[in-house]
């Protein structure tokens, strides 16, 4: 009888440590399969941050600061090649998390002195996590380019 016990335990084990190790294949391949930004992207929650591409600068503005969640907060790009202006073509900006927290996609809008804005209105994330991750996709020269970053939301006043 302890044999099987023994046995009995040692399956489950087994079962418990094949269990553990799909769920974080699944987790690891649902963050491949989103594209999901490193944590090393630029942040823009205390200030502006520039998005070097290499053959374009993409300056980045959020405001007002700080960000508040539930509130309409403006994001500004500002797109450089050569030292000169360049407008996005197709420009959107979509916000993602950690969790899914529903569809956040911007188009931009053409602004003054070169910039492109958008605004969004999200939401504060239920798990108390404030860090929500920005792509900015757009079309240069025909060609589709990408660039990310980062930025914390604070919860408006009176919400934990």
């Amino acid at each position: 009888m302890r044999r099987l016990r023994v046995g009995e335990t040692v399956v489950g084990l087994a079962v418990v440590v094949a269990i553990a190790a799909a769920s974080l294949a699944v987790r690891q391949r649902q963050a491949a399969r989103d594209d999901s930004p490193a944590a090393d992207v630029p942040d823009v929650s205390r200030r502006d941050a520039t998005l070097d591409l290499g053959d374009l600068r993409i300056v980045v503005s959020a405001g007002p600061r700080p960000l508040l969640a539930f509130a309409r907060n403006r994001f500004r790009f500002r797109a450089e090649a050569g030292g000169a202006p360049v407008a996005l073509a197709e420009a959107v900006v979509s916000f993602t998390m950690a969790m899914p927290m529903g569809d956040h996609r911007h188009a931009l809008v053409p602004a003054s002195d070169g910039w492109q804005d958008a605004e969004a209105v999200l939401p504060l994330c239920p798990s108390g996590k404030r860090r929500w991750f920005g792509r900015l996709d757009f079309t240069l020269a025909g060609r589709p380019r990408s660039a990310r970053f980062a930025f914390d939301l604070a919860a408006p006043e009176g919400r934990p």
